[in-house]
């Protein structure tokens, strides 16, 4: 069994890419694949249980008010005090 050896070479200019593979044919190496960082990449996207009734969540803080800023203050976590 041979040992497979794989490179990442990573380049946002068309041109630096087409130097790369030029050189690499002229080395005679059997196996090259090119992928772009967009390719296969989709958000994983679940859709919800149509079938659960919200109806008795309505209403669920009614005798507790509360304003998003006071939801992100109870709720932020600096990064650097994460643990």
């Amino acid at each position: 069994m041979q040992n497979v050896m794989r490179i990442t070479i990573e380049t946002e200019s068309a041109l630096e890419l087409e130097q790369i593979l030029q050189l690499l044919k002229k080395m005679h190496i059997k196996s090259i694949q090119v992928s772009s960082e967009l390719e296969g990449k989709h958000p994983i996207v679940t859709k919800g249980d149509k079938n659960i009734d919200p109806t008795p969540l309505w209403g669920i803080w009614k005798d507790q008010v509360r304003d998003l800023g006071e939801i992100r203050k109870a709720n932020w976590i600096p990064l650097f005090e994460q643990s």
